[in-house]
């Protein structure tokens, strides 16, 4: 599990939330009743990919 600790450096609690609620997800998916690292890995790259996303909105006044 350290490459997923390592790929989830930098994010807050809300992130870490997410990335869990993914992996169980991706788990769910497959018809699994539990989570593998696999799972943690491919939730850990989406919540990155959408931080990335989220960082280049140019939000303007109205």
């Amino acid at each position: 599990y350290e490459a997923v600790v390592k790929l989830s450096d930098g994010f807050n609690g809300a992130d870490l939330r997410n990335v869990c609620t993914e992996a169980g997800l991706f788990a769910i998916r497959l018809e699994r009743e539990y989570v593998i690292q696999e799972d943690f890995m491919k939730a850990v790259r989406k919540v990155s990919d959408n931080k990335k996303l989220e960082s280049k909105l140019d939000y303007k006044p109205i």
